[in-house]
């Protein structure tokens, strides 16, 4: 399958609009028809349904779009398989939060260590596809995953261990119930077990009124004292050291977020993975 037809389905699902997908990809309008028309007739389905104003993708084309992206990402690694400037190469994903916070300065000292080795990480992707795709077809050497699912094919390692509490810039911040209805209140989704334990301390449907999924935002407004709300200890424990931020207590017990090292069994005496294992400083030959 040409990747010209696949770079052009792809634009044209992120904009929805020919003329624009061409100015993106730098070609006329006519040659992304002529692509989409080719890759339409190759895999035998129409994938996009469009008339003189709009453009949208039909039921076939939304089911084709993630195998896209997945033989985009697959071609792009060949590239990097293939290349003699590396000895070696491995692809990493995970949560940003987790390379930005816990792993950046083991990255840096892998680095200078093994300058023969390429490193790619990856933190903006859906935790679900990480594991269910990108792991299963190679195209992730290993990935970090909190709430690991059981699969026959997948081996995990335990990486660490990080509670869940909840911080203010507000030394004086005093309650005796968290009201988490308030305009104050920043929410964002660690994952399971934060996520239950969290649903069983509000009403059912609870919305909160300020909500990301970026933990660097989060922690950019809470030192702002814009909010309030749950960091990880190991992303806390710094401002807290400083006075930056202080610990709200809770009256309940506080979750624990375990992060897992996951990697295909099969590939485990493979060098990509005994090096990935190595970044995160874990011994490959332990059980």
């Amino acid at each position: 399958m040409d990747q010209s037809h696949l770079e052009a389905f792809i634009a044209v699902c992120q904009t929805l609009n020919f003329t624009t997908a061409a100015k993106h990809l730098h070609i006329s309008q006519s040659a992304v028809t002529a692509r989409i028309r080719a890759l339409e007739q190759n895999v035998g389905k129409r994938l996009f349904d469009r008339d003189n104003r709009t453009v949208s993708l039909t039921r076939s084309g939304v089911a084709f779009l993630p195998y896209a992206e997945r033989m985009l990402q697959l071609i792009e690694e060949s590239k990097i398989s293939l290349s003699e400037q590396y000895r070696e190469h491995i692809v990493m994903s995970g949560p940003g939060a987790v390379w930005h916070y816990r792993y950046l300065n083991r990255i840096l000292e892998f680095r200078n260590k093994h300058p023969h080795v390429a490193v790619k990480f990856l933190s903006y992707i859906d935790p679900g596809y990480m594991i269910r795709d990108l792991l299963l077809d190679g195209t992730v050497s290993l990935a970090i995953k909190v709430d690991p699912p059981n699969h026959p094919s997948i081996s995990k390692r335990l990486l660490f261990e990080d509670e869940i509490i909840l911080v203010s810039a507000n030394e004086a911040f005093e309650c005796s119930e968290v009201d988490f209805s308030a305009q104050t209140y920043c929410h964002i989704d660690w994952g399971n077990p934060f996520t239950e334990w969290f649903v069983s301390l509000v009403e059912p449907g609870f919305i909160p009124a300020l909500q990301t999924d970026h933990s660097s935002t989060m922690l950019t407004m809470l030192l702002n004292q814009s909010v309030f709300g749950f960091l990880p200890r190991s992303i806390a424990d710094p401002f807290l050291q400083s006075n930056k931020l202080y610990q709200i207590p809770l009256s309940v017990e506080l979750p624990i977020l375990k992060g897992y090292a996951c990697y295909l069994t099969e590939n485990r005496e493979q060098s990509h993975v005994r090096l990935a294992l190595e970044l995160l400083g874990v011994d490959a030959n332990s059980s």
